[in-house]
């Protein structure tokens, strides 16, 4: 029986993030100017959820394609 060393929390963040990079989608930068209120609320959804503002942003923006995309 072979004894190998615990594999450390960072090690599995950096393995994530790896994964991570390798699979993701080529992007774009996109700014828009929105009210304060608006993002304050999306800020606040983001640490509920634990999810970024980005993947909300483009879940949202997926969703609202796919609903008018048949127009």
């Amino acid at each position: 029986m072979a004894l190998r060393a615990k594999k450390t929390t960072t090690q599995n963040a950096s393995k994530e993030a790896v994964v991570k990079e390798v699979t993701k989608a080529e992007t774009t930068r996109l700014n828009a100017d929105i009210p304060i209120r608006l993002h304050r609320g999306l800020k606040m959804l983001a640490a509920q959820q634990g999810r970024s503002i980005t993947e909300i942003t483009i879940e949202a923006l997926n969703e609202h394609l796919s609903k008018h995309s048949n127009e």
